[in-house]
């Protein structure tokens, strides 16, 4: 037995003695208070009986990274199933699937079946350590089990001994059931491309590469540098590792990209038959000028400069562009061109990497631009939030969102299509005022109204929306359209809009369309459409038709996750000014000093800007002099980096006398000068980057006679497409003058070390990692190996056969809570004890208090105490007088209440008032 409260026993003492003092009584009646008292603490205590023979939770974690056979869904459920048939009374399996993370497929569960694999896994790692610690987080702490694994052993990531060991402290064995591909009779694989970490403009350099082959064989070998061939021709491998010379100059600074493939016939793994490596050409900081005017007024100001400006048309950024780049300006760029991972890419690059950020206004930019909620808005020194007085004319929105079977495919965070747009729709509606009004249906191949046409005031049911569902059809588009009309017609608002959301893929029977949206262009209705995929994707020409015959705008979300961001920008559009169309005056603000020599006056008038305000600690260089007082340009540095908010439209119908300000150039010179001085270098210090296989080391060597740093280095690793957070470690020391990270590589691509020390930013060279680490040459024995000594920490073995795998489990203990029985025992005795009181135990007779002033005799105390019981009142225990007998005139009316007892004391009482009211 055991008690999860066993503090309560300590009540008993006190307990005990308030009722031996002030609820004695004489015979069965105090045992059974006694015994009531026992058994109320002892409910208090939480007394609970463990008892064996509870079952044995089962953990299966199955491998399903590339590495994997291609059958290893098949192969895996079959012995799930079996493993799920000998299940006994009490027995729980839980499934785990795992690539570069675990995902849990089935809780633990006595009676489910598991009905396949469901959730999408990064096939580019197989992080075992974290599977397993997955595991011991799903089996509960009082639980007894085991964990069985099934994989090929070659795993990324930590050691899994370490939670191996985490788990054999618990006393949960690992056991494991090997399936891997079978070994290849040849293996040509690149193990490294190895470049200089950095050269100059033009300076010829030499590097080299190291070719594995299982066997002697002759391929062909081919070298590109950015797409281009530089080499190609026959080589002849010998087993072992084939050293390859290269060399090359490179004439234009930047990020170079190499990349190696070797072909090989009968070449059994392909997926390790490529090799890449970036090379860094030094040169000064350039600046990247995104913007849809390349002759522009911004693009010939910064070019008259003397920087080296380097002017595109938007483009999807990654960090391998960013690269050699000290400062990015977006002219009025729209943040779908960049992207969502292009939006992660930049947020790291200003934030992590130290760079500079210049964004100017416009139509296209801040909050009607869709940088609002989106990854950049963090970054900038104003605000994008909306307030009372964006609001314009009261409008009706109608939103047609696409729940056909597609949208419950789920993204790599582990949210489904379906909650993303529901989140997207949330947050546009919180966006409308109380004067608006709304609807919203989702759409397969009928309508599903959530809620009809509503006014904001009232309430709109939120919940509903985020609780979407989905699993019909293909998207009907007619039919959404025809619900749109009959909706949006019902409002009487001036401004009227429909927004789609539909599968750019998976749209389908437009039906009577055409007729549907001329007749809501006939009333002044307009159409949006949010198409979720490419404009490559098969249906994406018919969204684009509705859109532009709607009168609306089309959008492509080729991210899930970028939903949210695009929803809440065309209800901006449609609802909130957020662009003033008039023309403003200027006043300059304390900070314009921080910029240089500016002149304070004569500024000129703009013929527009986008509303925003000033965030704490923000600097403000110039103000508009209408109401708004708004930021017209503002600056502040965030992270390793700074960025400027100009607000005004330098090149288009509302840059006004803008143009022909004299110090207009001097003004955005300024602006892009004070972003390049965010990284302040940190003396001489060298940070250096090496990949040994798939782990990064990163070195930084201090220079002699610097100052230590008062707090470690830590290793910032960014990856160069965006697609995932960046990655922190903190620096250890290795000599006196050097620190050291290391970092597992857990996928292909690029990657970008930044040395954080503070608010400054030490960018390493970027490393690539050619394919997963999982196909780097070696033998399928190495990961029996790791299998075997994964196990060998906790004593597990390997399972050849499911047969007898909870026969062998430990079981649990099971525990019974007595806390309810205890409760009902307690009850029963309460019952008992009023039960004999009352009708059990003769009643205890008490004497009648004399009356004040009375005085009684010697004599007469003899004759008093002689007198027969019915001659004198009888006070029974509940405080009324005996039937049958009179009191005597002139007795006192209360009984002197024997000491002790509860009862004798309230008689008291009652006796002391009763005198109180006679006097």
């Amino acid at each position: 037995m055991s008690f999860s409260l066993p503090q309560a026993w300590v009540l008993l003492l006190p307990l005990g003695l308030f009722l031996w003092k002030y609820g004695r009584r004489p015979g069965p009646p105090m045992w059974l208070r006694a015994g009531l008292l026992v058994l109320v603490v002892g409910a208090l205590s939480g007394p609970e009986l463990r008892l064996a023979g509870a079952g044995s939770d089962v953990v299966v974690l199955v491998d399903r990274s590339a590495s994997m056979p291609r059958d290893v869904d098949r192969t895996a459920q079959e012995l799930i199933t079996l493993l799920e048939n000998q299940r006994r009374l009490g027995d729980r399996v839980g499934v785990i699937a795992f690539g570069r993370e675990p995902r849990v497929e089935q809780p633990l569960s006595a009676t489910s079946r598991f009905g396949g694999f469901t959730r999408p896994v990064d096939a580019e790692a197989s992080d075992l350590s974290a599977a397993l610690d997955a595991a011991g987080a799903l089996i509960p702490a009082e639980r007894a089990g085991r964990v069985l694994v099934v994989s090929d052993g070659r795993a990324t990531g930590v050691d899994a001994r370490g939670a191996a060991r985490r788990l054999a402290a618990r006393g949960l064995a690992v056991d494991w059931r090997h399936l891997a591909r079978p070994e290849p009779p040849l293996d040509v694989a690149v193990v490294s491309l190895d470049v200089p970490s950095a050269v100059a403009v033009r300076e010829p350099f030499q590097f080299s590469a190291v070719v594995h082959a299982s066997a002697a064989v002759t391929g062909t070998v081919r070298l590109e540098r950015n797409g281009r061939v530089l080499v190609k021709g026959p080589f002849d491998f010998v087993p072992g590792a084939n050293v390859l010379p290269l060399r090359d100059l490179v004439e234009e600074p930047g990020l170079v990209r190499y990349q190696l493939v070797v072909e090989a016939p009968g070449d059994g793994v392909v997926e390790n038959d490529k090799g890449l490596a970036v090379l860094r050409v030094e040169g000064p900081p350039r600046v990247l000028l995104l913007t849809n005017q390349p002759r522009g007024t911004l693009a010939q100001a910064l070019g008259a400069t003397g920087m080296q400006v380097d002017v595109r048309a938007p483009f999807r950024l990654t960090l391998d562009e960013l690269d050699g780049v000290g400062s990015v300006v977006l002219e009025n760029v729209d943040a779908n061109a960049l992207g969502e991972p292009g939006l992660n890419a930049l947020a790291a690059y200003v934030e992590q990497a130290g760079g500079g950020l210049v964004m100017t206004g416009g139509r296209s930019s801040f909050g009607e631009g869709g940088y609002r909620a989106s990854p950049v808005e963090p970054l900038l020194p104003v605000s994008l939030e909306m307030r009372e007085e964006q609001r314009r004319a009261s409008v009706a929105l109608s939103v047609l969102m696409d729940c056909s079977c597609s949208m419950g495919v789920t993204v790599p965070d582990g949210r489904t299509k379906m909650e993303l747009a529901a989140e997207g729709v949330v947050a546009a509606l919180t966006l409308l005022n109380p004067k608006d009004e709304a609807s919203v249906h989702m759409i397969d191949t009928e309508a599903h109204e959530i809620f009809p046409l509503s006014s904001v005031q009232d309430g709109l049911p939120l919940g509903e929306v985020a609780r979407g569902f989905s699993g019909g059809g293909g998207i009907y588009v007619g039919e959404a359209l025809r619900v749109g009309r009959k909706e949006i017609l019902r409002s009487e608002k001036a401004t009227r809009h429909v927004l789609l959301f539909s599968d750019a893929s998976d749209s389908e029977e437009p039906d009577d369309y055409l007729r549907t949206l001329a007749d809501l262009r006939g009333e002044d209705v307009t159409v949006s459409v949010i198409g979720l995929g490419t404009p490559q994707d098969s249906d994406a020409k018919l969204l684009e038709e509705v859109a532009a015959r709607g009168g609306g705008r089309i959008y492509f979300a080729e991210d899930a996750v970028s939903l949210p961001r695009i929803f809440s920008q065309e209800t901006l559009t449609v609802a909130r000014a957020t662009f003033v169309d008039e023309p403003a005056s200027l006043e300059a603000a304390p900070d314009l000093p921080l910029l240089g020599r500016l002149p304070s006056e004569g500024l000129p008038q703009v013929g527009g800007y986008n509303l925003t305000y000033l965030k704490p600690r923000a600097s403000v260089a110039l103000r508009t002099l209408d109401t708004n007082a708004a930021p017209l340009l503002a600056m502040w540095p965030r992270g390793a980096g700074r960025t400027v908010a100009f607000t005004a439209e330098v090149d288009g119908p509302f840059t006004g006398e803008l143009r022909q300000w004299s110090a207009l150039r001097a003004a955005l010179e300024a602006m892009v000068r004070w972003t390049l001085a965010g990284s302040t270098p940190l003396g001489e210090a060298v940070v250096r980057s090496e990949r040994r296989g798939h782990l990064l080391r990163v070195t930084l060597d201090l220079p002699p006679g610097e100052p230590l740093p008062g707090a470690l280095p830590t290793l910032v690793l960014l990856p160069g497409d965006g697609r995932s957070a960046p990655k922190e470690r903190p620096m250890r020391w290795e000599d006196e003058d050097r620190l050291v990270a290391e970092y597992p590589l857990d996928g292909s691509g690029t990657w970008h070390p930044v040395v954080r020390l503070g608010s400054r930013a030490l960018r390493a060279p970027p490393v690539s990692l050619p394919y997963a680490p999982e196909f780097e040459p070696g033998s399928a024995k190495e990961g029996l190996e790791l299998l075997r000594a994964v196990a060998a920490v906790g004593g597990g073995v390997e399972r050849l056969s499911m047969t007898g795998l909870f026969m062998e489990a430990p079981e649990s203990e099971g525990r019974w809570p007595l806390a309810p029985w205890l409760v009902g025992f307690a009850l029963a005795v309460l019952l008992a004890e009023v039960a004999v009181r009352r009708f059990l135990s003769a009643p205890r007779v008490r004497k009648v208090a004399p009356v004040a002033g009375a005085t009684v005799t010697a004599a007469q105390a003899p004759a008093t105490r002689a007198a027969p019981p019915e001659s004198a009142p009888r006070v029974t225990e509940s405080g009324g007088e005996a039937r049958g007998t009179t009191p005597e005139p002139g007795a006192a009316e209360a009984p002197k209440p024997r000491e002790g007892g509860v009862d004798s004391a309230l008689e008291a009482a009652r006796a002391r008032s009763r005198r109180r009211l006679d006097r």
